[in-house]
């Protein structure tokens, strides 16, 4: 009956969203407006009972001098934390930082990755509603103390497009947002909106017409580790794999949500006629580990997920080629972009919900497989080992033009550069 009444939920409310989405843009903005008026108004009050002490952060007027960086999710290795990790080391020439982070997710290897000047600020919190805004019980410190302590002149947040709490509630200093899943957002206390992909600015301007200080800018990969060749080497000494042999890998979260079992119905298909050829998977999922265990694969390597940038450019250092499978495809894809950064061409597929990997991603460099398409899938992995084998200029122009677009497309010097030009212009 549960299931039932979930699915009927779901579909009222796709329904809904799908007649709002259909109306005049008028509408569309004011139904954004309310929501996000409704939560603010919601979340002062709130805030009134559950933090009754908190400081008055005094409106800005002087020059850019202090920047806080907040990230609720902790400090780890992902797409989008260590973007911003990268935001932070751009800017610490430059200004003064500080790096506000959530205390349940805490990788010291990321937290060597920050300039040393950078100040660290982690914060505990009882708990976190599940729904919008997603407020936090017992924040300590609180994101305003902070703000207010050390005379912070501008915030860099990042989120799906929704505003969260606490910083919905902050008006008197410009916030700048990275959207990473393209929610629509008029919340008038962020200044500009970075958009991950030319997917998602289009996903929230389909709700708010054109968005002002809109930049797109995909997530930077890198900067790539001068040791990545060696260590790529070495890692394929440890599990025993030939210089000359082909090694195709995977690498994301430890998910069952975001697992796609294509790319194992792909290798299932070809497996066993290329002993010479390997399959990689750092990170893997639950499920992906019992799907082996129930129908074992020859030449599948799992690998536990890492922090250390060593052990990530070892891994893309290893391969041949990038076997990218994810049920929710990318909206930018920073796995893809590393893979890409060290000379790797990549196998993809159209995903089922996020396909922004296919705005660069082309046959120069890669190739995608239709949805759910394991037959094409597995044709592409012999096509890339019949390139290596048999046609090894043509595979080396394909590796050339991997390197070069990610160069284009996804350097950390180009990210950083637009955060710092932004910071001008506030």
């Amino acid at each position: 009956m549960l299931i039932y009444s979930i699915i009927i939920v779901t579909m009222i409310r796709n329904s809904v969203k799908q007649f709002f989405l259909n109306s005049p843009e008028g509408l569309r903005r004011l139904v954004v407006a309310t929501r996000e008026l409704y939560y603010r108004l919601g979340s002062l009050l709130w805030e009134k009972y559950f933090y009754p002490s908190l400081p008055k952060i005094p409106q800005r007027t002087r020059p850019i001098k202090t920047v806080l960086i907040y990230m609720i999710t902790g400090m780890h290795h992902s797409g989008t934390e260590k973007s911003l990790q990268q935001i932070a080391n751009s800017l610490a020439d430059d200004y003064k930082v500080l790096f506000m982070f959530g205390d349940k997710h805490i990788d010291a290897n990321r937290q060597h990755c920050l300039d040393p000047r950078i100040k660290q600020v982690p914060f505990s919190y009882e708990r976190s509603d599940t729904d919008l805004p997603h407020r936090l019980y017992r924040m300590q410190p609180h994101l305003k103390e902070i703000i207010e302590k050390n005379d912070v002149d501008v915030l860099i947040t990042s989120s799906p497009g929704y505003a969260h709490y606490p910083w919905n509630v902050i008006t008197n200093i410009p916030i700048i947002l990275l959207n990473i899943f393209g929610a629509p957002t008029l919340q008038k206390n962020i200044t500009a909106t970075v958009f991950i992909s030319q997917t998602t600015l289009k996903h929230a301007s389909s709700w708010t017409g054109a968005i002002k200080n809109a930049y797109v800018k995909y997530l930077p990969c890198g900067p790539v580790s001068p040791d990545t060749k060696s260590l790529g080497e070495s890692l394929r000494r440890q599990l025993n794999i030939e210089p000359t042999d082909f090694v195709f890998g995977r690498i994301g979260r430890a998910d069952n949500n975001i697992y796609d079992p294509i790319g194992l119905k792909a290798w299932r298909r070809i497996a066993h006629r290329y002993h010479n050829a390997h399959l990689i998977i750092k990170s893997p999922p639950p499920i992906l580990i019992e799907a082996l265990k129930a129908e074992p694969l020859p030449n599948v390597h799992l690998l536990p997920a890492s922090g250390k940038e060593e052990d990530i450019w070892g891994f893309h250092g290893s391969l041949d080629a990038m076997a990218h499978f994810r049920h929710d495809g990318e909206t930018s894809g920073v796995a893809i972009e590393e893979s890409l950064a060290v000379g790797n061409p990549v196998i993809t597929h159209r995903s089922h919900i996020w396909n922004a990997h296919l705005e660069y991603l082309d046959d120069s460099c890669a190739r995608v497989a239709g949805l759910d398409d394991d037959e094409a899938y597995a044709s592409y992995m012999e096509e890339f080992i019949h390139l290596k084998n048999s046609e090894p200029a043509n595979w080396e122009q394909m590796r050339q033009a991997a390197n070069t677009k990610a160069a284009e497309l996804f350097s950390p010097e180009g990210f950083g550069d637009l955060f710092k030009k932004l910071l001008r212009t506030i």
